[in-house]
């Protein structure tokens, strides 16, 4: 990413863009957990000389105790959503990049913006998926929650970006596979999702519970997934001592099978979550038809 600009003299300059994102707002913690590891990536990166983050007040308490060379722009700035998001997508960032002029963008969302910028700056994007392939094959079998419009608009901008980016990073072999079908010439790094310093060892206490990431996306396959894991439950002998960890949100059509012990807790928090994967639970489920590979995975790991 850096060779093109890097030199003993000339530290680099970067700015990365988290403006429309928050543990709030966003669909997916996951690109949320990756952003904010990349920022902390990047500020211990020897050969970054200032990095500037486009920030909300949700990104930016989550960003406490960064050196002195990170700035934080918009710590008070809400989240935009809906068609503020498109603007920031299309406007917003491309006024941050003149007026600050760095010699790299970073936009971890993987969208890049319609209309170039001046100057030099590069552009680099993580771009996590392009699982609007998957329902635009079932909007033509008149099965999707999107509105079509909604679907063209980011398959445009996904492939607009890896045609314009100096730079794509992306997570797995599946990901890179899919872009180079639809553009061969891509330039395209597998990184992974881990940008944090790895955290110190730990000795799990394997509780008895399962955990299960539920999701009112139906390529998460949700609704499948809950009768399935009341049946295994049923089949566990030790059952009466074992519940069903639900986080996320359910479809809106989907209610919980009857008898089985769930316990739905929505989105959890750090704390929370490092609490049922490490003490609570013996085994998570993460059920998907499209997945470039995921944060859940990782998190069990």
């Amino acid at each position: 990413m850096m060779a093109d600009s890097l030199s003993p003299d000339h530290p680099l300059r970067v700015l990365i863009s988290l403006r429309d994102q928050s543990f709030t707002a966003t669909k997916s913690v996951g690109i949320l957990n990756v952003s904010l590891g990349l920022v902390r990536g990047l500020a211990q990166c020897p050969e970054v000389g200032e990095l500037h983050v486009l920030c909300n007040r949700d990104c930016a308490a989550e960003l406490q105790g960064l050196p002195p060379h990170v700035v934080l722009h918009g710590a008070g700035a809400a989240t935009p959503r809906r068609f503020a998001r498109v603007w920031w997508d299309q406007v917003g960032v491309v006024r941050a990049i003149r007026r600050l002029k760095p010699d790299w963008v970073l936009l971890p969302k993987g969208v890049a913006p319609q209309f170039p910028w001046i100057e030099l700056t590069k552009l680099a994007c993580y771009l996590h998926d392009l699982n609007w392939e998957y329902y635009l094959t079932a909007a033509e079998a008149g099965d999707t929650p999107y509105p079509v419009h909604e679907l063209m608009y980011f398959k445009h901008l996904h492939l607009h970006t890896l045609r314009c980016a100096d730079l794509v990073l992306t997570s797995t072999q599946f990901n890179l596979d899919r872009f180079a079908a639809y553009v061969p010439g891509a330039r395209v790094a597998k990184v992974g999702i881990g940008f944090d310093e790895p955290a110190q060892p730990f000795r799990a206490q394997r509780g008895r519970d399962v955990l299960f990431y539920a999701s009112p996306y139906p390529h998460k396959l949700t609704v499948r997934a809950l009768p399935l894991l009341k049946r295994w439950w049923e089949q566990r002998p030790d059952r009466e001592q074992v519940r069903l960890h639900l986080i996320g949100n359910l479809p809106s059509d989907c209610t919980l099978p009857e008898g089985a012990p769930w316990c739905l807790h929505g989105r959890l928090g750090t704390v929370e979550m490092q609490q049922l994967l490490q003490r609570d639970c013996c085994a998570a489920v993460y059920t998907s038809a499209y997945e470039g590979y995921g944060m859940p995975p990782t998190e069990c790991l």
